[in-house]
């Protein structure tokens, strides 16, 4: 499969500005140049929950406070920043909770930008990253990713890191192969790398017979496997396109997708202090389905909390907020709120076809909740003249193990399904999936898994209802096949590489 075996010259990477000179740049300087740096990658990344959790740090009083109380014992500014990076890095490991471990590379992330900013680096660790290369490094952290051209990375080769990173994943949804734990310390600039990411091996300055042979298993792994074309010609599945930004789903389009299964909205809200007004969703919608040039536009209603906090709602702290006051139960705790969104998608809905989707449901009331809202909204624009389309589609994502035990109920009130494979596989296996040590459980092909996705399958045919898959597992072939053959309608894929591919079949 693409995204697992690369070929190119390694390209060592040097932080540019890590000999730069001590500037007279505040510590207020420093944290708002780095909210504002995260706010962009929140902007424009396909990921914008991980910058939104990067975020989050930037703002706890825990980092600031700790910065404080080192500045006023006599370090610099840098050096504050360094000593509380370590000091709530060793808080958080020693509490043994994972969700607080998982934060330390987020932690040591942002301490860097507030460093290189007070220590006067330029940022241009990526300015002369050449075309095709293989992109080496002790460390890489998702602001890397952001700042590099990724459409120009062969491949990237860590000496720490893991395949549940943040890192991992971003690298992933772009079809790009990753490997750590290699040891980069007899890689040179130039050096011919050969990229396996499936043995987890990189093979330097390699034999020509070596390469002849790598070469070879690279163009029978080129294309998508054989099985999962078949399986989604047999069944006459949909490849649709996931994105975070209008630019996202140009780019989806530009490759082929027939339309977006899911378009995220918290980008409006993760990186600002004060909520988006209805006008300024409306603008973003209408550009959106606009984008999607008559093809469907999933649009997932803000799915704020567990990672994804938003400043603007200042909600309160959570011990476990992945189970707490998130997704569709947080909208309808706030129905002021959640009704701007609401007259904003259906105004949009004048300008394309626009599909409205619910996350982390678990309950039918809170679907027949909702859609009495739309029907309030519905009644409301209609007062005011404003256009919509009155039958636009109110669909439910299957992501909890209680929307999958009662889909027959949900299907009869649902215009479709999709499901969200990362969270239900989660909750199902009941394994965190960004903890390594358990990770191996977050099986999308567990026996388990497919029977709760074969029961939602079962339901919404039963209804009539079409039935899509927006998770990860719909870009892993061997998940695909078996999707297929359960009896799914779409599958919603991150990678424009992949959807282009596929959509050349």
């Amino acid at each position: 499969m693409k995204g697992t075996l690369a070929i190119g010259k390694a390209w060592i990477l040097h932080r540019g500005g890590e000999t730069g000179q001590p500037s007279e740049r505040t510590l207020d300087e420093a944290f708002e140049y780095e909210t504002s740096r995260l706010s962009a990658f929140i902007q424009d990344s396909p990921s914008p929950e991980v910058f939104s959790a990067h975020l989050e740090i930037l703002e706890d009083p825990l980092l600031r406070d700790s910065i404080q109380r080192n500045v006023s014992e006599g370090l610099t500014p840098s050096e504050s920043v360094k000593a509380a990076e370590e000091e709530i890095s060793a808080i958080f490991n020693e509490t043994g909770d994972e969700y607080f471990k998982s934060r330390v590379d987020d932690l040591r992330d942002v301490c860097r930008g507030l460093v290189e900013y007070l220590d006067g680096v330029p940022d241009n660790s990526f300015e002369n990253l050449p075309k095709d290369a293989v992109v080496v490094a002790p460390e890489l952290f998702p602001s890397d990713m952001a700042e590099m051209d990724l459409g120009t990375v062969k491949a990237l080769v860590t000496r720490k890191g893991s395949p549940t990173s943040h890192v991992a994943i971003i690298a992933r949804g772009r079809g790009i192969p990753f490997v750590s734990g290699i040891d980069i310390d007899g890689i040179n600039t130039g050096d011919l790398l050969l990229v396996d990411t499936g043995k987890a091996e990189v093979k330097v300055n390699p034999s020509e017979i070596e390469e002849r042979a790598f070469r070879s298993r690279m163009a029978e792994d080129k294309g998508i496997p054989e099985g999962m074309i078949q399986a989604i010609r047999k069944h006459g599945v949909k490849i649709l396109g996931n994105a975070g930004s209008v630019k996202d789903v140009e780019e989806a389009i530009r490759s082929g997708a027939e339309g977006i299964g899911l378009f995220r909205t918290e980008f409006l809200f993760l990186c600002r202090d004060k909520l988006p007004s209805e006008e300024e969703q409306f603008s973003i919608y209408k550009e959106t389905v606009e984008a999607c040039q008559g093809r469907p536009l999933t649009i997932r209603t803000m799915d704020i909390g567990g990672d994804k906090p938003a400043p603007g709602l200042d909600l309160p702290k959570e011990d476990n907020p992945f189970l707490g006051m998130r997704g569709i139960r947080l909208s309808l705790n706030m129905p002021e709120i959640f009704k701007e969104q609401i007259r904003a998608i259906l105004r949009a809905s004048a300008h394309g076809k626009i599909r409205m989707m619910l996350p982390m449901v678990t309950r039918l009331e809170e679907l027949v909740q909702t859609k009495a809202l739309v029907e309030e909204c519905k009644a409301s624009l209609r007062s005011s003249g404003s256009l919509f389309d009155s039958d636009m589609e109110i669909g439910v994502m299957i992501e909890t193990p209680a929307a999958a035990l009662i889909s027959d109920r949900l299907a009869a009130e649902a215009g479709f399904f999709s499901i969200g494979t990362n969270d239900l596989t989660q909750y199902v296996m009941a394994a965190d999936r960004g903890n390594s040590s358990v990770s191996n459980l977050c099986n999308p092909l567990d026996k388990a898994v497919i029977r709760t996705v074969k029961m939602v399958v079962d339901a919404a045919k039963k209804e009539k209802i079409p039935v899509g898959v927006c998770g990860e597992a719909a870009s892993d072939p061997e998940v695909a096949n078996v999707l297929c053959d359960l009896g799914i309608d779409s599958l919603s894929l991150g990678s424009p590489t992949l959807i282009k591919e596929l959509s050349l079949h």
